[in-house]
């Protein structure tokens, strides 16, 4: 069956869109809150009142903890859910939030701390809109995202209901793979695109995911300490957000990739359902495959991609039967 990424540009357009997105939330530092609600905005005598700061410190008023939510990203949408349910979150197509915005179809607006429109929040805000900005950078930080998101719709027992259990997960996988030596711990070579090759460096948000999932990041950065120029404007979105998490988080480029030292029994991972790479790439014959909000992003599907990666480099540590392992071949390009 045809993958719609593969079909040519315009059909791999959509795809395209999510990795950017992905990547640059993920790529993202940003002001972590309490999340506590503040008093009132109003008057001692005005009870319905509800306000709170979000993570960048931006007081949000609302006459009432808010009960629908419109929001912008995957993860924040995911979680939204778990807390709140399907029915109460609607998904902001990314880049169009503000023309897909209806009123009194939500109470607040949440956004990750980066958009695809600049500004976005304070054009909201003057709009009318109560907006605010959840953020948290890897898949550790789920917990207390979670517990800082209920604080914001007043849903704290669902919070920290669903924090215990991202947590008592995130310390399953520790505990298994605690006594794993150096030694064992597999080279992982995160493949985020290979048209032109965009792969994962140590400080990435994917390098938690490898690491705390008994991986450790292939070594096949090269000689060449600055990121290769782009054939594609993405790719360009990768190399700003690259001085955001440190320098060699995010790796491009044909020539580069050839340079790079790859080791034997390098494994690979993707979001690609038929990556392909140049000569000179890990001989690996094929690839663990994980979508991409499950590899590249930090909600609670990133949290399913930290088992099914943990299960896949230690099967005889961690049970993969409640996340079936998906790979798919690694084709080398003529």
């Amino acid at each position: 069956m045809p993958v719609p990424w593969r079909a040519g540009p315009l059909r791999r357009a959509p795809v395209v869109a999510t990795l950017v997105g992905l990547l640059a939330a993920a790529l993202w530092a940003g002001v972590v809150s309490s999340g506590r609600p503040l008093p009132s905005a109003g008057s001692a005598r005005d009870p319905a009142g509800w306000a709170f700061r979000d993570d960048l410190g931006q007081r949000v008023r609302l006459p009432a903890p808010p009960r629908r939510i419109a929001c912008s990203g995957q993860d924040l949408c995911d979680l939204a859910r778990a807390l709140l349910g399907e029915g109460a979150v609607t998904e902001l197509p990314a880049g169009m939030e503000e023309q897909h915005l209806r009123r009194r179809a939500a109470d607040l607006v949440l956004l990750p701390a980066v958009t695809r429109q600049p500004g976005l929040a304070r054009r909201l805000r003057a709009r009318g809109w109560p907006a605010a900005t959840l953020v948290w950078t890897d898949v550790e930080g789920l917990p207390a995202a979670a517990l800082r998101l209920a604080g914001w719709v007043n849903r704290r027992d669902r919070g920290q209901e669903l924090a215990a259990t991202y947590a008592r997960r995130l310390a399953r996988i520790e505990a298994a793979l605690a006594t794993v030596p150096s030694s064992q711990r597999p080279p992982v070579l995160v493949l985020a695109w290979d048209r032109p090759p965009v792969w994962a460096g140590p400080g990435s948000p994917p390098a938690t995911l490898v690491e705390r999932a008994g991986g450790r990041m292939a070594p096949g950065h090269g000689r060449d300490p600055t990121p290769a120029r782009s054939r594609g404007g993405w790719v360009h979105l990768l190399r700003r957000g690259t001085g955001l998490a440190g320098p060699g988080a995010w790796l491009a480029g044909e020539e580069r990739w050839r340079r790079s030292h790859w080791p034997a029994s390098t494994r690979v991972v993707t979001p690609l359902l038929r990556p392909m790479v140049p000569p000179g790439g890990p001989p690996a014959a094929t690839a663990l495959y994980l979508p991409p909000d499950q590899l590249l992003g930090a909600g609670p599907q990133a949290l399913d991609g930290l088992e099914r990666l943990a299960a896949w480099l230690h099967p005889d540590r961690v049970d993969a039967s409640d996340a079936p392992l998906r790979m798919v071949p690694l084709s080398v390009m003529d």
